[in-house]
């Protein structure tokens, strides 16, 4: 990817860069031969009719649209080098609101030539007119974006037209801005080029790039400002590399990486407290713009922040607190970060300690916690055992984040709920297969004669090609006795001391498995590099059940065996649990 940043035509002190109020965009602008026309689709003029009522509906104090891209001609003329569909589509909105109540909203302040376009100018004035609409592709295309916004308007709202208007006019004025990309001092080369990058390549400026550019726009005689452009470049460069370890990455955010093509615009995010579900793309370089009075000190304030939060990541006891909350959906780095930015060591500490403990106070107690009702309480709690038994171990392990955050997880059944879900043939026949080799573990127990039956069966099961439901039934309801404990219920069967934490994607193929069929694919994909959490492991390799100074037996998931799990959870996360966790 060509770096806007990088591109000649940035040498410091070329680039005007400001927040501007749309009714205070002045100016003659100029679409040159090298772009294409207007093709903003009706969709897209909705769209941003839409966004903008909804600013005034709900009363915003400010909203910034994309960057207006621009090289200057003369004082009052410039090329427009990106962003001509949403410049144009706002002369268009405006220029209908004129049109349609001349004696309430004012005229506009610029316009907008085509250069290779000689009627431009008077089609402007006339944009509802279909007989010049028809004169060129670009004139069709603006009067279908004016009869767009005149039946936009024309739709029911809460005010009426006349209202709407004026309100969005008052928008326009006072809230709704565009980011101000005026660049000096660049040739026809250096103009195409960036449009390129811009239009061709549908490369958009992101907020990182704006931010940078910010920094490199200031003014040479500012003494607030001084910080040279190689030292910002190195440091920068730093930052983005090191965001680039993925584990790092992950232990920060649960954001894919892939959202970010520059990946110190997460650190910017954090800093400007984005919301997830904020519309303004451009929030975030208007939380900096706001603050450029003294660039220094800001681009200080951004290294004392990545810097905290690379201490963060290095330090194992806060990488694994920290590394939870943010994983478990808890809160995020930036609240983190502003809730601890005046504490001392210790009082943070406690401050984690006490953040973990909320997370997994429920209204339940542990042991009425339920698959079925309490799914999320019961990943957090088993989240929480994997990740401080990995902290306590001693080892010089880390959990790791990245792999939670990248994939999808789900509730194990450690040993089968059921296998009465299964609707197809092909599950059936699946599940059959999936259990032979825990069959032929029974033989010592059972004998081989009874054994060697039963594999009969069910081989003759999986090379039938009309089994039925109540065949399938009667032979994993054989399977299921042969392989669970005798004389014990099925009411713990959705409780928290049958759960493991597992990748959605082995629980799909383990799913409805009894114990040890599960043990045996468990011990498969864990030799074959699969990602399996260490708890999950533990469970499943009878380790906590070998603790207790039981008597092991592989083939069945028992009491015994729950309880040792349980007895396990309560040790490791004593600090944290409201109460004890029981059976």
């Amino acid at each position: 990817m060509v770096n806007f940043i990088n591109l000649n035509i940035m040498n410091q002190n070329s680039i005007q860069l400001d927040p501007k109020l749309v009714g205070k965009i002045q100016g003659a602008f100029y679409i040159p031969s090298y772009q294409r026309g207007y093709r903003w689709s009706e969709i897209q003029v909705r769209a941003l009719l839409d966004d903008i009522y909804d600013v005034y509906d709900k009363k915003k104090k400010a909203y910034c649209l994309q960057p207006i891209v621009v090289r200057k001609k003369s004082d009052d003329s410039f090329e427009l080098i990106d962003g001509q569909q949403r410049l144009t589509t706002l002369y268009i909105i405006y220029k209908y609101m004129v049109n349609r109540w001349p004696d309430y909203i004012d005229d506009l302040n610029y316009s907008i030539i085509y250069e290779t376009r000689n009627k431009n100018s008077e089609f402007f004035k006339q944009m509802d007119n279909e007989v010049l609409a028809n004169d060129n592709i670009d004139f069709y295309f603006i009067h279908r974006a004016y009869k767009t916004v005149e039946k936009w308007f024309a739709e029911p709202k809460k005010e009426k037209p006349l209202h709407v208007a004026g309100g969005l006019a008052k928008c326009f004025e006072s809230i709704i801005q565009v980011i101000w990309y005026e660049i000096s001092n660049c040739t026809d080369e250096d103009a195409i080029k960036l449009f390129t990058r811009l239009n061709i390549g549908r490369i958009p400026l992101t907020n990182a790039e704006l931010v940078k550019a910010l920094f490199l726009c200031r003014s040479g005689n500012d003494k607030n400002n001084l910080i040279r452009p190689q030292e910002l470049a190195l440091q920068w460069d730093t930052i983005e590399r090191e965001l680039h370890d993925e584990d790092f990455w992950y232990f920060l955010t649960r954001k894919k990486a892939e959202s970010y093509p520059t990946r110190i615009e997460l650190i910017f995010d954090f800093m400007a407290n984005k919301k997830d579900d904020e519309r303004d793309l451009f929030a975030t370089f208007l939380w900096f713009s706001e603050r450029r009075e003294n660039l220094a000190a800001l681009w200080e304030e951004i290294l004392l922040y990545y810097y905290r939060l690379k201490e963060w990541y290095k330090k194992d006891d806060l990488y694994h607190k920290i590394g939870y909350l943010i994983s478990s959906g808890e809160t995020t780095i930036d609240i983190l970060m502003n809730e601890t930015k005046e504490q001392r060591k210790s009082e943070m500490e406690s401050y984690l300690d006490e953040r973990i403990k909320r997370s997994i106070n429920f209204k339940k107690a542990y042991s009425e916690l339920s698959y079925e009702n309490d799914y999320d309480e019961i990943t957090k709690v088993l989240l929480l055992f994997n990740v401080v038994s990995i902290m306590k171990n001693g080892s010089a392990s880390r959990f790791p984040f990245k792999e939670f955050n990248t994939e999808r997880w789900s509730l194990e059944h450690i040993h089968a709920q059921n296998s009465l879900k299964l609707n197809t043939q092909d599950k059936w026949k699946t599940w059959l297969r999936h259990h032979v080799d825990s069959v032929k573990g029974m033989s010592k127990v059972y004998g081989a004669d009874e054994i060697t039956r039963l594999l009969e069966t069910i081989d003759v099961a999986i090379n039938n090609e009309k089994l039925t439901d109540a065949e399938f039934t009667n032979l994993s309801d054989r399977i299921t006795t042969l392989l669970s404990k005798k004389n014990e219920g099925t009411e713990y069967v959705h409780t928290l001391s049958n759960m493991a934490l597992l990748q959605a994607s082995a629980n799909s193929a383990l799913n409805n498995g009894l114990f040890d069929a599960k043990r045996l694919a468990i011990i498969k994909m864990d030799s074959e590099g699969q990602f399996i959490p260490y708890c999950t492991k533990m469970v499943f390799l009878k380790y906590y059940s070998a603790g207790q100074g039981n008597e092991i037996d592989f083939h069945f998931w028992a009491e015994d065996d729950r309880k040792a799990y349980v007895d396990k959870m309560n040790e490791i996360l004593k600090d944290y649990l409201k109460e004890e966790i029981l059976l």
